[in-house]
């Protein structure tokens, strides 16, 4: 795989590029559809916040009957990738989940993966926007990075602003007045190679990018081990460590 330059920039782009059929963005995007496999609110508007180059979003539209499937991401070559993509049903627009362009009450579910924890972002004004126009009992899924003490070169380089703590998301998702029907963490079975990596770009000894320069056999096989995690999602409701999940209807 070939790998951008080093530099202080974010490399979402390289993202939107190259890394859809990842390890981990294919394990992420199925752990997420575990958690929606038993909610029933798929068949009104689904919204995904923060859409990036609409990957989770095609998927979104074949798996779910739904009225509308809408992303929307504030970054523009994130949607200029999200077009290319030949299956995706549903629609783009560029905006910012600070002023949602949706009427009050008029979406089923919201998603946001790796959305609330970027650079720039306003968690209180985001969720409240979002719960604006969620019908009642209409539903969200958000994803956002957790531990703070790993937070480093490597969220620098992908917008991350922020790490939470479980109580301080926790905390943010309830006085917005959700009720939290699912709390888990995701990408356990990865957390000690994922904090060797961690510390060693901190430390220099390696590059974001080096990350990213993984043989398909073990990028197959990595992907094995996140799907079934996600598989035993179905089952247990707290297995694991180093993504926070979290899934709750308006109240």
């Amino acid at each position: 795989m070939d790998t951008p330059k080093s530099d202080t920039a974010n490399l979402l782009n390289y993202l939107y590029n190259h890394l859809s059929d990842h390890w981990w963005t294919v394990g992420m995007r199925a752990t997420a559809h575990t958690i929606l496999s038993n909610n029933n609110s798929k068949n009104g508007t689904i919204l995904e916040v923060g859409c990036g180059n609409g990957a989770y979003l095609c998927e979104l539209s074949e798996k779910y009957i739904s009225d509308s499937t809408i992303g929307m991401d504030i970054n523009t070559q994130a949607l200029e990738h999200a077009k290319n993509i030949d299956h995706i049903q549903g629609s783009l627009l560029q905006g910012n989940f600070h002023h949602l362009p949706f009427a009050k009450n008029s979406v089923a579910l919201s998603v946001g993966l790796d959305a609330f924890d970027q650079t720039h972002a306003n968690l209180k004004i985001a969720l409240s926007e979002i719960f604006r126009t969620l019908i009642k009992d209409g539903l969200l899924l958000i994803r956002v990075s957790a531990h703070p003490w790993l937070l480093g070169q490597h969220d620098q380089s992908f917008g991350t602003g922020r790490r939470y703590t479980k109580n301080e998301i926790c905390d943010g998702i309830t006085k917005a007045g959700f009720q939290i029907e699912r709390f888990t963490y995701a990408n356990c079975i990865m957390l000690l190679p994922a904090i060797i990596t961690r510390i060693a770009i901190n430390l220099r000894l390696v590059t974001v990018e080096n990350q990213f320069e993984t043989p398909n056999i073990l990028n197959l096989l990595l992907t094995k081990i996140l799907l079934l995690e996600a598989s035993l999602l179905k089952f247990d409701q707290s297995t694991c460590w180093s993504e926070y999940i979290h899934f709750g209807p308006k109240a």
